[in-house]
């Protein structure tokens, strides 16, 4: 009997499957997994073929998401994760997939994102088996040792070597990539494996166990309660707490209640929404000549010891589900106190610790040492916009008070580049997103993409500069918008230079040629840019020029218009100083 005249049996016309790849896929999605973001080649010949008889397997898969470039799907994958915290899977083409996929798994380790990360390997056989060699291509694509090539940037790697243990491997990767600290797994496929054909039966797995976050240990709650009831003037510094949205509203009730100020060093999330009253903004270096206290969250470089260290007198305690992070080879920041937790484990204990030994008036002088500081920061702020406010200029300092104007609290943000939120408020949990600390570039459209797959009823803003845009492999990217229902804003930064690569020279020789000019400085020179707006326009959306900045915010309203309203993608190309 065939496998069609199979499905006239009742008894095997419920779901069953007849391969190893429809029990991985099945399993897969048993598990949690809603989504394969996939750039295919021949290697993933037995997944096609699987979805290609779902209709008759009866079998509920991940739902495939096509991407024609690796760092695409990788970061689509990434942006789906960050929106909803739950892991999701990517299949790449074997050893030239993955080396494409390295920069965009280097992002996702750093900002420890979870993820089942999948290659397809060169068909073990030169003949025989189902799925052997077929192609010239299997032999030059073969390596000595594929998962090599990502092992430093993963947390675990494996290929699966036969059917029958596809549920004891699939439960392995998907408990170590969700257990603190969170980050990439690589599994390799062999083609010959996903191929083997298996008696016909459902496929029944059971939930994956993830071990629970760390919490505090009793004597460091202790005694960091002790440093804080003792301390002048404490400041939490913070770059990733956000990334648990839950834990924004306990951040900041902590800290308003014992009188603690906010920093939210180059932060990758809302840590605390821009409104709190003890928010110091984004830059430690401001106060560490007033601070006695710093408790370093989820931060992996609080303050730039080549800028400015802490007073020696200054007590520093660090606290995370990795206070040391230990995947950096060197990080020296000096502590006196280390805790391992998640934020969303240390804010009711802590509280509970301090409540039993402050007083009223520790407090009061705390709040007014932190409340001079906030202060302090608004006059800066205000001292920097105000030539702004009688003379509009296209700069970054402008672009940021237009996004202020022009987007409200339900718009996810995600930045690659321009967005500074020194200036830009972002005021609630979840709404905005910035690339990880290794800041691989052409996070941010695939990130876009898959922010807009997760949250299809909000309003997805992505900005970039011209130089990171190029990096998104713009081509590919609009087509997975469009291919995936999936609009979201481009707003584009577009000085026709790498900004990044001209300060650093500036910075490392000011009074070197380069600072001297011509501008830009060497290196740094992308003129002449594209046009940018045939990109978008490529794939059916809208685009547009602005040159002017005080026609800069409606522009940006036309874009969210067209986004909202007609469901197509959107750019705004801005022209800037």
């Amino acid at each position: 009997m065939d496998r069609e005249a199979a499905t006239l049996v009742p008894e095997l016309a419920t779901a069953h499957s007849e391969s190893v790849a429809e029990t991985f896929l099945a399993m897969l999605k048993q598990k949690g997994i809603d989504y394969l973001f996939v750039n295919s080649g021949t290697d993933a010949a037995p997944i096609a073929e699987a979805y290609a008889r779902q209709h008759l397997s009866g079998l509920d898969f991940p739902q495939p998401i096509i991407g024609t470039h690796e760092n695409l799907v990788v970061g689509m994958a990434h942006g789906h994760t960050m929106v909803t915290g739950k892991p999701q899977a990517v299949m790449v083409h074997v050893s030239v997939g993955a080396a494409n996929a390295v920069c965009g798994i280097m992002n996702a380790k750093r900002d420890e994102v979870p993820m089942l990360f999948i290659a397809g390997r060169s068909p073990l056989y030169e003949k025989g088996p189902l799925g052997a060699r077929s192609g010239a291509i299997h032999w030059a694509q073969e390596m000595y040792d594929q998962g090599g090539m990502v092992r430093e940037l993963v947390k675990w790697d494996y290929e699966l070597r036969s059917g029958i243990h596809v549920e004891d491997v699939l439960d392995r990767a998907l408990a170590i990539t969700q257990a603190a600290p969170a980050g990439p797994v690589y599994l390799t496929l062999p083609r010959e494996v996903l191929a083997e054909v298996t008696d016909s039966a459902p496929v029944a797995g059971s939930a994956v166990v993830v071990p629970l976050p760390p919490a505090p240990d009793p004597v460091g709650v202790a005694a960091l309660a002790e440093m804080i009831a003792a301390a002048r003037c404490p400041i939490l510094v913070t770059s990733a707490s956000g990334r648990d949205t839950a834990t924004v509203v306990p951040l900041e009730a902590f800290c308003a209640r014992f009188g603690i100020g906010i920093v939210e060093a180059k932060s990758r999330y809302v840590c605390a929404t821009a409104d709190h009253p003890y928010h110091l903004g984004q830059n430690l270096h401001s106060y560490l000549g007033e601070a006695d206290l710093l408790i370093c969250l989820e931060s992996d470089v609080p303050w730039l010891p080549e800028t400015r260290e802490p007073d020696p007198a200054t007590r520093i305690v660090h606290i995370g589900v990795d206070p040391l992070f230990q995947d950096y080879p060197i990080r020296g920041f000096r502590s006196d106190l280390s805790i391992t937790s998640s934020a969303a484990k240390l804010f009711p204990v802590l509280t509970e610790a301090l409540a039993a030994i402050d007083t009223a008036d520790a407090a009061t002088h705390r709040k007014d040492a932190v409340a001079a500081l906030s202060a302090q920061r608004q006059t800066r702020r205000a001292k920097r916009l105000a030539p702004l406010a009688t003379v509009p200029q296209m700069t970054k300092d402008w672009l940021n008070l237009c996004l202020n104007e022009a987007l409200d609290d339900q718009v996810i943000l995600v930045n690659e580049y321009w967005v500074d939120r020194e200036i830009f408020d972002a005021k609630a949990a979840g709404s905005f997103f910035m690339h990880s600390p290794a800041a691989g570039l052409g996070w941010g459209m695939p990130a876009a993409i898959g922010a807009a797959i997760a949250a299809p009823t909000r309003t997805v803003v992505a900005t970039m500069g011209d130089g990171s845009y190029l990096f998104c492999n713009p081509g590919a990217c609009h087509q997975a918008s469009a291919m995936h229902d999936a609009p979201f804003l481009t707003i584009i930064c577009n000085n026709a230079r790498w900004a990044a690569v001209q300060q650093s020279t500036i910075g490392v020789y000011p009074g070197g040629h380069a600072a001297r000019g011509p501008k830009p400085a060497p290196l740094s020179d992308l003129s002449p840019v594209p046009d940018f707006e045939k990109y978008v326009e490529a794939s059916g959306g809208y685009a547009e020029r602005v040159t002017d900045p005080t026609a800069l915010v409606v522009a940006i309203r036309r874009g969210l218009e067209v986004v909202r309203r007609e469901r197509r993608q959107a750019m705004i190309n801005i022209i800037c100083d």
